[in-house]
């Protein structure tokens, strides 16, 4: 994986801005919980820092939960509202997991 990140320095640019509106929030939650700080980088992995992102497992928003695990955490979902794409909401629940 770190080979094909080297490999491809467009794609990592495009993700650091999709990143920049969140970096803030999840830097901050990190410092409140002495987490280490490498955390903030784990979006990159999961969704490429895309709230909106989908997988055919059916995991959902920049932190990727499964909706079983999003429930777990306090992370609401129905017809009108994903707790999984909520930045804030996940963000917390990720760092609570």
């Amino acid at each position: 994986q770190q080979n094909w990140y080297l490999k491809h320095p467009k794609y990592m640019d495009r993700v650091s801005k999709r990143a920049a509106p969140f970096l803030f929030l999840i830097v901050e939650e990190l410092e409140k919980r002495n987490l280490p700080m490498e955390l903030a980088l784990l979006p990159i992995v999961e969704s490429a820092f895309d709230p909106f992102a989908y997988s055919h497992g059916r995991a959902a928003g920049m932190w990727q939960f499964v909706p079983e695990t999003g429930k777990r955490f306090g992370l609401r979902q129905s017809w009108w509202y994903d707790g999984r794409r909520d930045v804030l909401a996940s963000t917390q629940a990720a760092l609570d997991y």
